[in-house]
């Protein structure tokens, strides 16, 4: 199924290029187009089949673009989004892959021009690495993609866009910008606070007793500093509401030991035992 006979790359990074090398792998579309700032990162897509053509123009790139995914850095998105929007064509969608969705989208409420989409959705795969070279084809099979119209989504639009990251791989569900921060920021945003918490509360000297456990819970502490500072600012609001929540949980924990309360302590660590065993 070819739903589109050009698609643009704007950022081909992690996703971008694991966009690309799926739409290659899959057959999906005829050309696929890489537009970044840096050369050296689009010959290396270009060399991994992640894209058929490359450039540094971006009005070159999105000329006759039916889809058009932003993928850049998290504090680049809004900016890049309007830059796209000027060079889109009559019938163009735009989609970013951004983890924070409100603050997305009250930055492009109103800047569409007349007949070009905005669908803002948030593909739910990643790694603690960034860059083309740790692009994967596979990246997104099996994976869960938020998608988070609002009244001004064109319904057409949308359709493809669902289509589109099915077509990927991805389990697609729809819910508000505000239920999906939310809930992101508890599964996502929370955790990722948390690693680097727990690597930054350690000392270099107590590293070295650092186990499979340690080393486990804090695998996403090496994931870019930049883009994660920029994302709890974005979704600060709902980050703090998951942070709070995290603090009532640990005080729980806290005053069970205190108590020596074992009935207490047990049924709780029994109840995260079943919610994690769910999920693998």
């Amino acid at each position: 199924m070819i739903a589109f006979e050009k698609i643009s790359i704007v950022g081909v990074g992690l996703i971008g290029g694991s966009v690309g090398l799926a739409l290659k792998h899959k057959r999906l579309c005829p050309m696929v187009v890489g537009i970044g700032r840096r050369r050296s990162s689009l010959d290396k897509a270009l060399k991994m089949s992640a894209v058929d053509k490359v450039t540094l123009n971006l009005a070159e790139g999105v000329k006759g673009a039916g889809l058009i995914i932003v993928a850049t850095p998290a504090a680049k998105v809004k900016e890049k989004i309007a830059q796209v929007s000027r060079y889109a064509g009559k019938g163009a969608i735009i989609i970013d892959v951004n983890s924070a969705k409100q603050d997305i989208m009250r930055a492009v409420t109103g800047i569409m021009p007349k007949g070009v989409h905005f669908v803002a959705t948030h593909p739910m795969a990643g790694s603690e690495n960034s860059g083309i070279s740790w692009a994967r084809g596979d990246l997104f099979h099996g994976s869960v993609c938020i998608i988070t119209p609002d009244r001004f989504t064109n319904k057409e639009a949308l359709k493809k866009v669902k289509n589109f990251w099915q077509a990927l791989g991805t389990r697609v569900f729809l819910m508000s910008a505000k239920a999906h921060d939310e809930a992101v920021a508890r599964v996502s945003h929370l955790p990722h606070a948390l690693a680097y918490v727990l690597c930054d509360m350690v000392s270099r000297k107590e590293l070295i007793m650092a186990g499979s456990g340690f080393r486990d819970a804090t695998r996403i502490a090496k994931s870019d500093p930049g883009m994660w500072e920029e994302i709890f600012i974005q979704n600060r609001k709902s980050v703090l509401k998951a942070i709070s929540l995290f603090e009532k949980g640990l005080c729980s924990i806290k005053n069970d030991m205190i108590r020596e309360d074992r009935p207490g302590l047990s049924a709780m660590l029994k109840r995260a035992v079943r919610k994690r065993e769910s999920i693998d």
